[in-house]
């Protein structure tokens, strides 16, 4: 029950971070796909020009433009916007230039779980990461919290004395999607995602439609 509890517990909203249980609400709603893929990027807040704990986690919607930009989801909190947030005009963080994980030889970022229960298959108590390296395959430093564990919330980050870090982490099979709150679609019938839409992992068939397990990115 505690591993639970943690689970479902989340950075400024009990909705990011936590895991679709049996009977939620959103259980069985339809989700869409996004017309070009989202990318997980980060901002270099303190301009060293690498990646580090301090930076800013987001998942970037529209790739081409290498900032942040309305809409994008930030995935660690930034300045009092809290991780599950989206971004709108005139954010203190709208613009900053993004830097996609996965460029200048490093491989990109990537969904990963800890198997608590050592069952081998992703179930309902295990946590879920972001693993952005060094290592891949483990949980160390640096790497994001998409849910929580313990009493470590969503959205925060791994450092080297927490109790899951050095941890194996297999990686997540699933894919972003959303829910098309209002519906629209453009002229070559692809859902918008805009203001409002809800992101999930979704993790398991029957896919582009939220399951048991699957994880919220919004508040």
């Amino acid at each position: 029950m505690a591993v639970l509890m943690a689970i479902g517990s989340a950075a400024g909203d009990p909705s990011y971070g936590s895991k679709v249980l049996p009977y939620d609400a959103d259980e069985s709603r339809a989700l869409s796909a996004f017309s070009s893929a989202p990318v997980f990027a980060y901002s270099d807040a303190n301009i060293r020009g690498v990646f580090d704990i301090s930076d800013p986690v987001y998942i970037d919607v529209d790739p081409s433009d290498d900032a942040v930009n309305e809409n994008d989801v930030r995935l660690t909190p930034f300045g009092t916007y809290p991780a599950g947030s989206q971004v709108r005009l005139g954010d203190q963080d709208y613009g900053y230039k993004l830097t996609p994980f996965g460029i200048g030889g490093m491989p990109g970022a990537q969904l990963v779980y800890f198997d608590v229960d050592g069952d081998g298959a992703y179930s309902i108590v295990d946590p879920v990461y972001l693993d952005v390296g060094p290592e891949y395959g483990r949980i160390d430093a640096g790497d994001v919290r998409i849910t929580g564990y313990m009493t470590l919330q969503a959205g925060s980050r791994v450092r080297d004395s927490d109790p899951d870090n050095d941890k194996p982490a297999p990686v997540l099979p699933g894919l972003l999607c959303f829910m098309n709150l209002n519906g629209n679609i453009n002229s070559g019938g692809w859902a918008i995602y805009d203001q409002g839409d809800r992101i999930y992992v979704d993790t398991q068939h029957p896919f582009y439609t939220v399951t048991v397990n699957d994880i919220r990115l919004f508040i």
